[in-house]
């Protein structure tokens, strides 16, 4: 008997060595067959704003979904992209919103925003563009005010058609959606603790998936894309030494416009941080410094369960 638990054991060893971690490059290999890579057109519309900002606290909105916020009041400058947002032709929205800089009730006579929208016709020719919109805020109307919000809306015309957010359920109907939140968080902290780069990838492919179209991805950057996004050998450990992700903390649960996603936003001094946070040490200059992670979901229409989207 002792000799059969003996054998048995020296099986079980054998086995759980045959079943070697994955490499990057196989990962790779095999998410790139799950996926499809997108049509390639003749034409490639890209559509960007450019902001300028300073003295301000400001979000962006493409159709009622954040693109992009600063919290820290500083001088931004900064090209962002929209067709991510972007999922069909037709009419597009922009909002933006205004807050004052920490420790001011308004705005203030230094309050700067301006920004302008660029539409070029082919990605692949960045040097033919025409604009769609202009603005600046307007100095000596503002400076009284606590909060500035402003809409525009401009027509788009893109090749693809993508779902996005426009099958998702109405999240302020979900019960215990805090508490959904929360648990696919941690669900995703331990993928990232681990350095699960496969678990990683399934967890993210329905955001991507939609990424790559929009943005025309070809094969050969959907693979570079990946191996970037590597949690053991892309560009974060590339830049940083002695990754940890924090634990989650003084957070709050925060639907989208739309009311179709939510993320969850964590208090960071006088800012904040949507998703993960991580604090490492800069390879380049070794000192410390903090990082995240950004997660936004949705829960498909017939399903329960939350997805990570955009």
């Amino acid at each position: 008997m002792k000799k059969l638990i003996n054998v048995f054991l020296l099986s079980c060893f054998l086995f759980s060595c045959g079943q070697a971690q994955k490499t990057d490059k196989q990962i790779i290999q095999e998410t790139m067959q799950a996926i499809e890579v997108p049509k390639q057109y003749k034409q490639e519309p890209f559509y960007y704003v450019g902001i300028y900002s300073s003295n301000i606290k400001w979000e962006l909105f493409v159709n009622d979904v954040q693109m992009f916020a600063n919290y820290q009041g500083k001088i931004t400058s900064l090209i962002v992209p929209l067709n991510y947002n972007i999922l069909g032709s037709g009419k597009q929205k922009i909002t933006f919103r205004i807050y004052p800089p920490n420790g001011q009730a308004v705005l203030g006579k230094y309050a700067t925003f301006d920004l302008r929208g660029e539409y070029y016709r082919d990605k692949r020719n960045m040097e033919k563009y025409d604009s769609f919109l202009n603005f600046k805020l307007p100095y000596g109307q503002v400076e009284d005010l606590p909060y500035f919000e402003k809409s525009f809306e401009f027509e788009a015309q893109v090749p693809y058609q993508i779902t996005g957010w426009t099958k998702s359920k109405d999240l302020t109907k979900v019960p215990d959606l805090e508490q959904k939140v929360v648990k696919k968080i941690e669900a995703l902290r331990t993928i990232l603790e681990n350095k699960d780069t496969e678990a990683y990838f399934q967890a993210v492919m329905p955001r991507w998936k939609e990424q790559f179209i929009c943005l025309y991805a070809t094969q050969e950057e959907i693979e570079n894309y990946l191996q970037e996004h590597s949690l053991t050998n892309g560009e974060v450990s590339k830049i940083f030494d002695d990754i940890q992700i924090l634990p989650i903390k003084d957070y709050q649960i925060i639907i989208e416009p739309n009311n179709r996603l939510v993320k969850l936003r964590q208090k960071n001094w006088n800012s904040f941080t949507d998703g993960i946070k991580f604090k490492a040490i800069d390879k380049e200059d070794k000192k410390k410094t903090t990082g995240s992670y950004f997660f936004r979901f949705h829960i498909p229409e017939g399903s329960d369960e939350l997805e990570v989207i955009r």
